[in-house]
């Protein structure tokens, strides 16, 4: 089994413990969503970066994929989030770009 697949298997989110249910909506879940991508898909996934969404949430009109505010909304939620589960770890160490200020 490669590295990928194992933290794929073991994905967990420090937003939320219902792993079932839309983050953002409550409908059922269709996919778990990391929340940095790209190089850092595999951080999202080894520090709980991640949230389950509906298809409509995820991929949809005005899904995370398609609507930039709803994306930046999450990282910003997430960092906020990342930063008081692990005070001791600076995320810009990890993730290399502060979301929280960028409006």
């Amino acid at each position: 089994m490669s590295k990928i697949t194992r933290l794929e298997r073991m994905r967990f989110s420090i937003l939320t413990k219902d792993l079932s249910k839309c983050f953002l909506c409550g409908k059922p879940k269709d996919h778990l969503h990391e929340i940095y991508f790209g190089k850092n898909r595999i951080n999202s996934m080894k520090w709980g970066c991640v949230v389950p969404l509906c298809y409509s949430c995820h991929q949809g009109n005005n899904g995370v994929h398609h609507n930039s505010q709803v994306d930046i909304r999450l990282k910003q939620l997430c960092q906020e989030k990342f930063m008081q589960e692990y005070p001791d770890i600076d995320f810009l160490d990890i993730f290399h770009k502060n979301y929280i200020w960028l409006f």
